[in-house]
């Protein structure tokens, strides 16, 4: 997994840059480790412990949603014709958290936090308070709980923290307390929708920097890349500095063949190689726009 895509709510632990990927899972009142590393140019391999066969449906939902699996580089091949060798060999695809509750909590917090699997409920239990002295997050306590509350009572994510991207709007989630610009477009970049950049600092450093203009002067030179303008601005700064290489997966389909092995009575080994769809996948952890 060599190059980077985008955006990124990196999942957990390991060393991408070694192609490895690592964390804590909680499904139902289990939780279990499951890692994912780099087999072959078009598979990964998926092992758990802790976990059961009944959950290598679920263990692959989260994998896919990590690696960005379901999205189509298509239409962003065909707007972003400069980009398409990259997106052929993974731009775009973007390292995500395993729901999208846990991608808008590492956003509004503004770093890479640790994530201990939990859910919407479990965090309004928590409370403002406890989150505000135990948890160390300060003011941000208040926005946290306030934009849960308001998510699972409008229905726009559901108990377990899935999100519904067409509710999810750039509108809606700039209508949620101590959400800003930067974070409701980065949260929507995780949904793949490239429509707007997420500007910060960084952003409008390098864009005086590299093509003498600001954001809103770099967007209305590239109207032609339509709904893909913050891809292609990734992309961009990507070819700065990636080298060429082979493309990694090709496949149309989403196939994996498991292999499970009894660790003891309570805990199974579930291995699983994976053929992820479309283009190649482009995962190293946390990215700056």
């Amino acid at each position: 997994m060599p190059a980077t895509a985008g955006c990124s709510s990196r999942p957990g632990g390991g060393t991408p840059e070694a192609g490895r990927l690592a964390r804590i899972e909680r499904i139902g009142d289990r939780c279990g480790t499951v890692e994912v590393v780099q087999g072959t140019s078009c598979a990964v391999i998926i092992t758990s412990e802790g976990l059961g066969a009944a959950d290598e449906t679920k263990i692959l939902a989260r994998v896919r949603r990590w690696l960005s699996a379901d999205w189509e580089p298509a239409p962003a091949i065909a707007a972003l014709p400069d980009a398409a060798a990259l997106i052929e060999r993974g731009g775009g695809r973007m390292l995500r958290g395993s729901c999208f509750y846990e991608d808008f909590i590492k956003t509004v917090l503004t770093i890479n936090a640790n994530w201990s699997a939990t859910c919407p409920q479990a965090v309004l239990d928590y409370g403002e308070g406890r989150m505000r002295e135990r948890g160390k997050l300060g003011f941000r306590a208040r926005t946290v709980i306030a934009a849960t509350r308001r998510m699972l009572d409008d229905g726009v994510i559901t108990g377990d923290g899935n999100g519904i991207p067409d509710r999810l709007s750039h509108d809606y989630l700039l209508g949620l307390s101590g959400v800003g610009p930067y974070a409701a477009a980065h949260c929507r970049v995780l949904l793949h929708d490239f429509s707007r950049i997420p500007i910060d600092t960084s952003v409008v450093a390098y864009l005086r920097a590299k093509y003498s203009c600001d954001p809103v002067e770099f967007a209305v030179t590239r109207s032609q890349w339509g709904p893909y303008l913050a891809l292609g601005y990734r992309m961009a700064r990507l070819s700065d500095k990636c080298t060429p290489g082979p493309p990694l997966f090709c496949r149309t389909r989403f196939h994996a063949l498991t292999r499970f092995s009894r660790l003891h009575t309570s805990s199974i080994n579930c291995s699983v190689t994976a053929e992820l769809s479309g283009a190649g996948f482009a995962t190293n952890g946390s990215v700056r726009w």
